[in-house]
């Protein structure tokens, strides 16, 4: 009787030793935006699109100017600059503090950025009135039209323009694909951000950034630098160049 009660207990913890594990429940895969869209999980955080891949809503021209069609394109959900003659575009209202996200494609030899804090009194020169945005830019930038030259990292893909480069190790796509590009500014605290990484970031009115305005061509620019409200701008430097899925949040 004890072997056969032996043997039943064996058996039975062989069965329930083989029997199958439940399956572990699996952490729900984030939500990815179609281009041009917004997730619940963004919409819920604040975000709002710049560009909705089908119109020009909330863009216009610099200082009052009509809106540039003539020198921009919506193509196939993205902001296309017609080669020829420089026009940016300007968003209607300024922002202040704000998380700022944006895929940008240039071509060999193109030149592009996009602008934040820009000034409408800054494209003002003495002698005529100007188009041309003026303010703190993200780069966007074949980096073989100028490497090489004195100075050049400061005009990079992803540099804060004429003023800090970007991270030398810093993960560009090739030309023809797109990158996706991040400006985040928080009070003083400004970074700018390729492809996941972190690739500068400094502060706003230090020492450290006047002197360096300094040394560019905004030194007569007042209150270049500091912070201050301003627009976004996508700039048109003449040669092809694409945006897309440009959106933002505001930070308090």
């Amino acid at each position: 009787m004890l072997r056969h009660t032996l043997l039943l207990t064996a058996l039975c913890a062989a069965f329930l030793g083989c029997s199958p594990q439940a399956a572990e429940p699996q952490a729900a895969e984030p939500e990815v935006a179609e281009h041009n869209t917004l997730t619940a999980e963004e919409q819920a955080a604040g975000w709002q699109l710049l560009f909705d891949g089908k119109t020009y809503d909330g863009l216009t021209g610099m200082k009052g100017s009509p809106l540039p069609e003539a020198h921009w394109t919506i193509e196939d959900g993205t902001l296309r600059t017609i080669p020829g003659p420089s026009r940016d575009l300007v968003t209607t209202r300024t922002y202040e503090n704000f998380e700022l996200t944006f895929d940008a494609k240039i071509m060999a030899g193109g030149n592009s950025g996009l602008k934040y804090l820009v000034r409408q009194e800054w494209s003002l020169n003495p002698d005529k009135p100007s188009l041309a945005a003026v303010g703190h830019e993200y780069q966007v930038l074949d980096d073989a039209t100028l490497k090489g030259e004195p100075g050049w990292e400061k005009s990079s893909f992803g540099s804060f323009y004429l003023v800090y480069a970007p991270d030398k190790n810093k993960n560009q796509s090739p030309f023809g694909e797109w990158n996706e590009c991040r400006v985040i500014v928080d009070g003083d605290h400004v970074e700018h951000w390729l492809n996941g990484d972190m690739i500068l970031e400094y502060e706003l009115g230090t020492d450290e950034v006047l002197a360096l305005v300094q040394q560019t061509k905004f030194l007569n620019v007042p209150g270049f630098g500091t912070k201050a409200p301003g627009y976004i701008v996508l700039t048109h430097h003449n040669g092809d160049s694409w945006f897309r899925s440009v959106k933002i949040r505001e930070l308090p």
